[in-house]
């Protein structure tokens, strides 16, 4: 599960440079949780099946969509977009590099977003031995990868 993590960060990080200019800075001891969360969470099936979700702040998912659309003071629903097209990005750049053969073909799900009470709690989701944790410019990002044997 290691080797698929670290491609998850790899292809996360990617998604993150490329479509939003946001870059992975070194991570701090000292990191504040966010306040207010937004998961964005999408599936795929094929030669192996599984989810990446990643989990944020709303400030984060705001400056992503400034960054995405070159906005200024975006709204909510904006910010949620932004987080489900991240997650359709990176899984887009992830379904090559675990998959075995470059004919394989995979199906990725239409990205959710679950936000305030609905979203995971932050301490929760961090603690799992299989999030990885991200410093994208000062903002704490979490993203894992589930896959079903």
């Amino acid at each position: 599960m290691i080797e698929t993590n670290t491609m998850l960060t790899e292809a996360l990080v990617q998604a993150l440079e490329t479509m939003a200019f946001l870059t992975n800075l070194p991570l701090e001891a000292d990191g504040v949780a966010p306040e207010s969360a937004v998961l964005a969470q999408i599936g795929f099936t094929g030669p192996k099946t599984g989810t990446i979700q990643i989990l944020a702040g709303m400030d984060f998912a705001k400056v992503l969509a400034e960054n995405i659309g070159a906005l200024e003071g975006v709204d909510d629903e904006t910010a949620f977009d932004a987080m489900k097209e991240l997650s359709n990005v990176t899984c887009g750049l992830l379904l090559p590099m675990i998959g075995s053969s470059p004919a394989d073909v995979f199906d990725m799900t239409i990205p959710t977003i679950q936000s305030g009470q609905a979203s995971p709690g932050w301490d929760e989701f961090t603690a799992r031995e299989d999030c990885r944790l991200l410093n994208i410019e000062d903002f704490l990002v979490a993203a894992r990868l589930t896959m079903k044997e």
